[in-house]
């Protein structure tokens, strides 16, 4: 007999409140993307970040043996989630910070197109994450899940760690702002200002790779390329007003969270592309709703 929905939303509560918390702050990183003219990083960075949660499993003999990892032995520390997963974020938040930095070195230099740019990017870390994972002698169920985007196993440590990431990542950009949102929207009148516009890009590229990092390592890239890509789109057919654009934003992101779940829970499916085919709707409709408007900056 099939499981009610008080059971499934009871057994996988976990991953419901991983995926909402990632509906509510990968939008608003992909907002600020979108606003420096990078949305399109949203496609790639993910899968950077995924190539180095693969890295991390290929390293990881190694590590245990040579550098140690707590004490663990390479099977102890195959069971014990609080030591991997510490030890594969840093490995995808320093792949996701790699690929932005290299992207927008490349696009400060104007070397080719950004869409060739980001094309080109995409097709090696895809490369990357598959050859890493066919050469990885461990974790190779870990990275099929990662890859198929089936995060319904999340457990209480992703939650916490996501939690934790997530929250701080929030709070940052809320308490700046108009800073980043300034800075992102136009470079040169920020500079203009007497804003010190290079420190506040760093902190913007730390807090992306930070939330890139988290939520593909526990939520798989499938998810947080749409979480990052396709809320903004939504949004930006929605409202005329920066705030309303990041308000929108979040909450588009989710409505596409809870839309995934009811998909993914009716139908079996992977709960990464069920939110996807849910923000592939709501942007449908945010195209039907309206034509795209104009975002203001001083709004």
């Amino acid at each position: 007999m099939d499981a009610s929905w008080s059971d499934r939303l009871d057994l996988f509560r976990y991953a419901i409140a991983a995926a909402l918390a990632a509906g509510l702050v990968c939008p608003w990183i992909g907002a600020l993307l979108w606003l420096r003219r990078m949305s399109f990083y949203g496609i790639t960075l993910p899968q950077f970040a995924a190539a180095g949660v693969v890295f991390g499993y290929v390293m990881l003999p190694w590590w245990v043996a040579t550098i140690g990892l707590g004490g663990l032995t390479l099977d102890a520390a195959l069971s014990d989630p609080h030591a991997v997963m510490n030890y594969l974020l840093v490995w995808a938040g320093m792949f996701g910070l790699a690929g932005l930095l290299g992207l927008a070195a490349m696009g400060r230099r104007g070397q080719g197109s950004e869409v060739g740019r980001v094309a080109g990017a995409f097709v090696v870390a895809n490369a990357a994450t598959y050859l890493f994972g066919r050469i990885s002698p461990v974790g190779k169920s870990h990275v099929e899940d990662l890859l198929q985007g089936e995060v319904l196993g999340v457990g209480l440590h992703e939650v916490e760690t996501i939690a934790i990431v997530l929250g701080i990542v929030l709070l940052a950009t809320l308490w700046q702002r108009r800073n980043l949102v300034l800075v992102s929207y136009d470079r040169e009148f920020a500079l203009s200002l007497g804003k010190r516009v290079v420190p506040i890009e760093i902190a913007l590229h730390a807090l992306c790779a930070a939330t890139v990092g988290v939520g593909t390592m526990i939520l798989g890239p499938t998810m947080l390329f749409g979480l990052l890509v396709l809320p903004p789109i939504a949004a930006r057919r929605l409202t005329h007003s920066m705030n309303g654009f990041l308000a929108w934003s979040c909450g588009i992101g989710l409505l596409s969270v809870i839309g995934g779940i009811l998909l993914s829970f009716q139908f079996d499916l992977p709960l990464g592309a069920s939110v996807v085919a849910a923000g592939s709707i709501c942007t449908a409709l945010a195209w039907l709703k309206s034509r795209q408007p104009r975002i203001t900056a001083g709004s």
